[in-house]
């Protein structure tokens, strides 16, 4: 058989694609986050209309403002305040503006408040609190220590009646007020980012601690895994390796199926060995199991023919001509290794007909036997609690790569294993594929 050409690994297609958004699914959850959303930017909304409609006529009436200046603080004080909610920075530098400019275009009616009105103190607590709950604390810090510096300068130089003691006792409460309710702020917005932080460890740690389990579980099947097969197969190679010592006189025949007998039992250890490994190691490279292609499938016929199995040559000059990815040849293989072991145990003596083409893109493959005389009898006496994985394995693989597989009885009372399969593996299922076919052997 000619030997048949398997890409190397940088040549399977496996190239990176750039990952497309995440799909977030739509909750309960998040939609009464978005419930809280709206109604947090309702609500700063619903105080900035009640500031502007308390603070523009204010500012006509007792502090004697010209309409456009009354106004125009009024509003650009409460537009300030919204703006701070979404650009903190923003929106503390607009602030500073009208506490600027009131004391200079005000002429207040009798004892009314300086150099601030009430309505303009109380805005610009609110908008040093929202940016202290919004951005870092310096930004908050740099609004506090601008509008009291505001307010202590306006005592001196911008009051139109000069420096009164009313107005200072103001700029020391607004001072006082402003700068507790902004710690505080502070405070509970560092205290938020805590709460978050402690919830991104906790949810690291509970992966930290499931990949733990994950790793202690595979290490436990590894060491079943040998515990269990490792003996067996090691008393089935001694055996069958010194079986000509111990039984003299053996004709060649039995001693060259004693000697098929011992390396079939290596290389099944070799393929154990390989796939322990895998499970040991999370991160094992694909060069811990053996990586069998179409290439290979002499020798598997061999082996199988060793145990009984009629198994003519396939026709392979179709395939040859294309080159078949180093995916699809070992998932190939391994379906082919999965029929005739049950072959093997299901109907020893059958004659098997293995087929391979290569139709609109894919590759198909069949596995067809014959019936058997003893076939019926093996099965019942292998027939037992444990439920076989071979025909789910089979399947799985080819899911795996984009193709499929058909099991089905044939009419004459054999069993026939039809495989379609890509010519290549898509990116996405590539090394998915190499994983779950890595270090496989017969059942």
């Amino acid at each position: 058989m000619k030997t048949i050409k398997s890409r190397q690994s940088g040549d399977t297609g496996e190239a990176l694609t750039r990952p497309g958004p995440a799909h977030i699914p739509f909750t309960t959850a998040s939609l009464w986050r978005l419930k809280g959303i709206s109604w947090v930017w309702l609500g700063t909304a619903t105080i900035c209309i009640v500031l502007l409609a308390v603070g523009a006529p204010l500012n006509i009436n007792l502090y004697r403002m010209a309409l456009p200046f009354a106004l125009g603080m009024a509003i650009l004080h409460s537009a300030a305040l919204g703006l701070t909610a979404a650009r903190p920075a923003a929106g503390v530098l607009v602030s500073i503006i009208p506490m600027a400019v009131m004391p200079l275009v005000s002429d207040p009616v009798g004892a009314a408040p300086m150099p601030f009105s009430v309505v303009a103190m109380n805005t610009q607590v609110l908008v040093i609190c929202v940016a202290a709950l919004r951005s870092h604390w310096m930004v908050p810090a740099a609004g506090w220590l601008a509008s009291v510096m505001v307010g202590v300068v306006s005592n001196y130089l911008t009051m139109p009646h000069g420096q009164s003691e009313g107005a200072q006792y103001n700029v020391v409460i607004f001072a006082a007020v402003s700068g507790g309710l902004m710690v505080a702020a502070v405070v509970a917005q560092q205290w938020q980012h805590i709460r978050a932080e402690l919830v991104a460890e906790r949810t690291v740690s509970a992966e930290e601690l499931s990949r733990r389990r994950l790793a202690e579980e595979r290490t436990r099947i590894a060491r079943e895994l040998h515990d269990v097969v490792a003996h067996g197969m090691s008393v089935v190679v001694v055996q069958a390796t010194t079986a000509t010592y111990r039984h003299p006189g053996l004709s060649e025949e039995v001693k060259a199926e004693f000697d098929d007998i011992a390396a079939n039992s290596r290389r099944a250890m070799t393929e154990m060995r390989s796939m322990l490994g895998s499970l040991r190691n999370e991160q094992a490279g694909r060069e811990l199991g053996p990586q069998p292609n179409l290439a290979d499938l002499p020798r598997l016929f061999v082996s199988a023919r060793s145990a009984g199995v009629t198994i003519p040559e396939p026709e392979l000059s179709d395939v040859e001509r294309y080159d078949i990815s180093e995916v699809i040849a070992l998932t190939a293989y391994r379906i082919v290794q999965e029929a005739l072991s049950n072959v093997i145990r299901h109907a020893p003596g059958a004659t098997v007909t293995i087929g391979f083409a290569v139709n609109n893109g894919r590759l198909d493959l069949s596995v067809v036997n014959s019936s058997s005389a003893v076939g019926a009898v093996m099965a019942q006496l292998d027939k037992g609690a444990h439920v076989g994985q071979g025909l789910i394995g089979m399947r799985e693989r080819a899911a795996i790569v984009g193709g499929s597989v058909v099991c089905i009885p044939t009419s004459d009372g054999g069993f026939s294993v039809t495989a379609r399969l890509p010519l290549g593996a898509n990116n996405g299922n590539a090394s998915k594929a190499t994983n779950s076919t890595k270090g496989s052997a017969l059942p």
